[in-house]
């Protein structure tokens, strides 16, 4: 029989050697927007040993395992098991890992030793928007960062790629300079630079199939109206087809080419326009078309170490059906990380919610639309829910001021509906600070 000292050895032991393991792996922690190395291990590694390692997050004071993060080296890239343990084979080590899982700050950092400890920390965005012509406006670059620097927002949208299809130098790729669809970005890097040292979230935002030199560079790759011609909407844009894997992967390489700047690359437009072009398909067919894109570019940028969201209609979120644009959220929800619904109060009918005119109730329709988001989106994978809210004046018969109460009461609603944070439009960028200032200390939730 065990005496009470060897009984006591044997319950305690493990628990022991896990304490160690968490302490020592807590030196490994790395802080939200910084690349912290281990310190150079005594002795070498040798290159024949696989890359072993645990991933764990703080919940209600206590570490828990996180699963299902993805874990990439730049040349592999696997997930979590359920106890947050990984494993890289050996020759598949590059010195270097990525972790991403929704709700956590993106992770990248060079790796010394075969078993690793790595802390996570958790993201709620609080993000605005900057549109393309003004990302390298020296004056909105410093007005951001004392946005930043006042603890307004954490994280900042940047178009990479803009309605009409021109990509930022420093995300160009060669078929982008062949058209001659790169512009160039000036002082864009240093200001992402800025923006990372301070533990800014960055976003890349690239517009997909909205795009007007791809599919006229590449006709094989273009929608076509009922006429035969290429098409052109309204607005005079051209549209890529997203039933082309040429046109999906074009979109691909150029997250990929931004992933350096960036902690995640958010693809809008993902979606065919509403007109009545020729290749539209059936719904199935379209549907499946955008559900390819998530994969692939969810395949590629995680790969790359970042994360990866898609811009939604908000009618999506609510409707039985693609709305003729191919977006279905259980569908789309399996491979990203966030889904961004536009939720714009003004982009509601009147009826919807049960409502007489929708922008007039911006709390009510972003909570209702939120709920329904969540119930269609947290089945499918670890993917969280991030909206996009109105921060410009209504656009609707009353034109209605949307002041900071307004904006406001939709990022409560948001908080209150398992959001995972929140993101700002106005293409003026007069956003109402105030409404930021008021939200600081709000208590989120986020599906998980």
């Amino acid at each position: 029989m065990l005496s009470p000292h060897h009984r006591l050895s044997r319950q305690f032991l493990p628990g022991l050697l896990v304490l160690v393991a968490l302490l020592g792996g807590m030196m490994l922690a790395v802080m939200p927007g910084t690349a912290q190395a281990d310190e150079p291990a005594s002795e070498s590694v040798s290159a024949t040993n696989s890359l072993s390692g645990r991933i764990y997050a703080w919940s209600n004071g206590r570490l828990r395992p996180v699963s299902d993060a993805h874990v990439s080296t730049g040349v592999a890239l696997t997930r979590t098991d359920r106890m947050g343990g990984f494993e890289i084979a050996a020759e598949s080590r590059t010195g270097q890992i990525s972790i991403v899982r929704p709700g956590y700050s993106v992770i990248e950092r060079p790796v010394y030793r075969d078993d690793v400890v790595v802390i996570l920390h958790n993201l709620i965005v609080r993000g605005i928007h900057i549109p393309f012509e003004f990302a390298v406006n020296p004056e909105v670059q410093r007005w951001v960062l004392n946005l930043v620097d006042r603890g307004l927002i954490n994280s900042v949208v940047v178009d990479v790629k803009n309605e009409s299809g021109v990509v930022w130098d420093l995300a160009a790729t060669e078929t982008v300079r062949q058209m001659g669809a790169s512009w160039g970005s000036a002082n864009l890097a240093e200001f992402l630079e800025a923006l990372q040292r301070k533990g800014v979230y960055r976003i890349g935002r690239v517009v997909a199939f909205l795009d007007s030199f791809y599919p006229s560079w590449l006709p094989g790759a273009s929608l076509y109206a009922h006429n035969g011609a290429r098409f052109i909407d309204t607005y005079g844009n051209g549209w890529s087809n997203p039933h082309t894997y040429a046109a999906r992967n074009y979109n691909v390489e150029i997250g990929v080419a931004a992933a350096p700047h960036f902690e995640e690359i958010q693809y809008d437009y993902v979606r065919f326009p509403y007109q009545n072009v020729r290749d539209r398909g059936t719904e199935a067919e379209r549907v499946a078309a955008i559900n390819a894109f998530a994969r692939e570019a969810s395949e590629a940028l995680h790969l790359a170490g970042v994360a990866i969201s898609f811009d939604t209609f908000g009618q999506v979120s609510v409707s039985s059906f693609d709305e003729g644009i191919g977006q279905s959220l259980p569908g789309i929800a399996r491979y990203l990380d966030y889904v961004s619904p536009m939720l714009y109060p003004s982009g509601w009918a009147a009826g919807n919610f049960g409502l007489d005119y929708p922008p007039a109730y911006p709390f009510t329709v972003i909570r209702e639309s939120m709920i329904a988001t969540v119930d269609r989106s947290a089945p499918h994978g670890t993917v969280q829910v991030r909206p996009w809210l109105q921060d410009f004046h209504d656009y609707g018969a009353q034109g209605l001021y949307y002041d900071a109460e307004r904006v406001r009461v939709q990022i409560v609603a948001a908080a209150e509906t398992g959001g995972a944070g929140f993101m700002l439009w106005d293409t003026s960028l007069a956003y109402q600070e105030a409404a930021l200032a008021d939200t600081i200390n709000l208590a989120w939730n986020p599906i998980d």
